[in-house]
């Protein structure tokens, strides 16, 4: 069976026929990330979402985060796929009726690991950020350039990233430690190589939005925009692009996982962006 990664935007938008449908003709994955955004989010949101699953143990497959995913390849030197073979399941991490009446209160345990989810999303948003504004080192060529000129090399390094196999691999093998795999073996099926090409292609779009600048006077609301953009990298995008399908209402989520998968799967609303086969 085909698996899908769900996003927010799907399941707070589809009608719960739709997200019960599609439960039932995939595998259906949830990000680590977004079941913690969604436990951290306000009540009327959080009960919506999860009263649309199926009423059901387990009605989605929990895939824990990238780096587990990593480790997991660095140790045995082997892809990660099926995701589903990841998959977590037990406490604190189950999901029950409270989730669908809005009755839940998270326990000691739970409330921990909430708050330790969020201080490490703090600090992956900074090292996200950060690589956003170095992402010229890669591709010098966008130094200097006005905002029409800047935008054009940025589509271009876009296409280069999705196209360019051994360009990614090359980058790969410039930073990965001693004992992963070796940047010859590793491809688009490889957690390895697709968190280094996800997180550049998003980079370059942070790098042309802002230009390259972190503003001086950084509100709360670029913070949160960043943060975003990060868990929709690590979570969705490479999650997606290794799963083989994606279930989303955000555009530039579909733009990018079909950027990079122009044959897979994506859902929106019930409709086929492109379908395999």
């Amino acid at each position: 069976m085909v698996e899908i990664v769900l996003d927010k935007s799907y399941l707070d938008g589809a009608r719960t026929a739709e997200v019960r449908d599609l439960c039932d003709r995939y595998t259906v994955l949830m990000p680590q990330e977004l079941f913690f955004e969604m436990l951290t989010t306000l009540p009327e949101s959080q009960q919506r979402c999860f009263a649309k699953l199926p009423d059901r143990d387990s009605p989605v497959a929990l895939i824990p985060p990238a780096g587990v995913l990593l480790d997991f390849e660095r140790e045995h030197h082997e892809a990660c796929v099926p995701l589903s073979r990841h998959r977590v399941d037990g406490h604190p991490y189950a999901f029950n009726s409270r989730l669908r009446d809005g009755t839940h209160v998270p326990g000691t345990q739970e409330s921990a690991h909430l708050a330790a989810w969020k201080s490490q999303v703090d600090a992956d948003t900074r090292t996200f950020m950060d690589l956003c504004l170095r992402i010229s080192d890669v591709f010098p060529e966008l130094n200097g350039l006005r905002e029409a000129d800047l935008r054009a090399a940025v589509e271009t390094a876009r296409q280069t990233l999705a196209t360019n196999l051994d360009f990614v691999r090359a980058i790969y093998g410039a930073g990965a430690p001693p004992d992963a795999p070796h940047g010859d073996r590793i491809g688009p099926r490889w957690a390895s190589f697709r968190v280094y090409q996800c997180r550049m292609l998003s980079a370059l779009r942070m790098f042309a939005r802002y230009e390259g600048v972190i503003p001086e006077q950084a509100s709360s609301g670029f913070w949160t925009r960043a943060e975003h953009s990060m868990l929709d990298v690590n979570g969705l995008i490479l999650l997606g692009c290794l799963a083989g399908g994606i279930a989303t209402f955000d555009d530039e989520i579909r733009m990018d996982f079909m950027l990079l998968c122009p044959d897979a799967v994506s859902l929106a609303g019930g409709l086929f962006a492109h379908a395999e086969g």
